[in-house]
């Protein structure tokens, strides 16, 4: 209930009467609620839990006795129309970000008093990770260290980039992973120039470089990392670029601390690529926070003004693609802390793999 009460105490300080909490994500954040299709309604006396009856008896199981817990008739936003009516409750805010346009103004029609949205107020108190949200995200990072060992022994020429992400799932799934935190990212050869290439049936030669981006959820907590291998040897240019990408990583995690700016970061990540003339190959963001969603506030980019705070976990993902011929990744998850941040992943990077073939 802690989290519920910081949330009460900022709707306060906001004279805000009530609050209607929608995007599943928070309201597992708030309640530890696991399961689909429910709604928190929150009041300066009340707190409704707001679901259908599939998740009764799963909501008396996971729910502090505080809760009230509400079995609506015709919807969730009817069933929150209705308890605020009933308490003749003045004022409600929304998550108006999570809820489309149309669902958004039948809301408000609905509740027919004042009604103010409330983004990202849930989201704020996300991105400090307390300790048990540090531990469960620690054991999705062991899992996806393990995989990247395991799949170093596994990835050869001849193999397609759906038939490694298919392996790399299945064996995360053995390790405890309830689900992948995103769309597994096998990237070989000249595709491994596209940032964000899915696996494809494209098969794996000798001499590509792959990208490996991918992470593990452990009890809703996601992780994220990427490596980047080659399956014999690789082109000579992508060679260098590994090492330029890895330079800019090591410079990121070892800057990256409370109280720094966020385009600081950016542009510390950046700078090798500056160098070297080659940032207008770094074609995506620099880094963001990782927790219940695999993308949350706060982001490392040159346009961010938002200052680290401990205990935010962050990915560091520089990268280097070259049209034509392939490109590098290079991510880890890192702990921010007061003096000195914590990096989680501990899969290998020092050197390009080369693997022998």
């Amino acid at each position: 209930m802690k989290r519920i009460e910081r949330l009460l105490k900022k709707m306060s300080n906001e004279h805000l009467p009530a609050l209607y909490v929608s995007n599943p994500k928070n309201v597992r954040y708030l309640c530890e609620f696991t399961g689909e299709d429910s709604a928190l309604l929150l009041t300066e006396n009340e707190i409704y839990f707001i679901t259908d009856s599939r998740y009764v008896e799963q909501a008396r199981e996971e729910l502090s006795d505080l809760i009230q817990i509400v079995c609506w008739k015709q919807s969730l936003l009817d069933e929150a129309a209705a308890i605020i009516h009933k308490q003749n409750i003045q004022e409600v805010g929304f998550e108006g970000g999570h809820l489309s346009y149309s669902d958004g103004e039948h809301f408000k029609a609905l509740v027919q008093v004042k009604a103010r949205t409330a983004d990202g107020w849930v989201e704020e108190f996300r991105a400090v990770k307390d300790e048990d949200e540090i531990r469960k995200t620690i054991e999705a990072v062991k899992i996806v260290d393990q995989t990247f060992i395991h799949i170093l022994n596994y990835i050869r020429p001849g193999l397609s980039e759906k038939q490694v992400a298919d392996e790399m799932e299945y064996f995360m799934k053995q390790k405890g992973s309830e689900k992948t935190s995103f769309d597994t990212i096998v990237a070989s050869g000249i595709r491994s120039s596209y940032p964000h290439g899915e696996a494809s049936g494209k098969v794996i030669e000798q001499g590509d470089m792959v990208i490996l981006d991918f992470g593990a959820t452990f009890q809703g907590y996601a992780s994220d990392i990427t490596r980047t291998v080659a399956v014999g040897q690789p082109h000579p240019r992508l060679e260098e670029i590994y090492d330029l990408v890895l330079e800019a990583e090591l410079a990121g995690l070892n800057a990256i601390r409370h109280g720094m700016i966020s385009k600081e970061l950016d542009l510390i990540i950046r700078s090798p690529f500056i160098r070297e003339n080659v940032n207008d190959l770094f074609n995506h963001g620099a880094g963001h926070s990782i927790g219940l969603d695999i993308h949350e506030a706060p982001y490392i980019s040159y346009r961010a003004e938002y200052s680290f705070v401990e205990n935010t976990i962050m990915t560091v993902e520089p990268g280097l693609y070259l049209p034509g011929i392939g490109g590098v990744r290079i991510e880890d998850d890192v702990l921010v802390g007061a003096e000195k941040s914590r990096v989680l992943t501990r899969a290998p990077k020092s050197d390009l793999i080369v693997l022998p073939f």
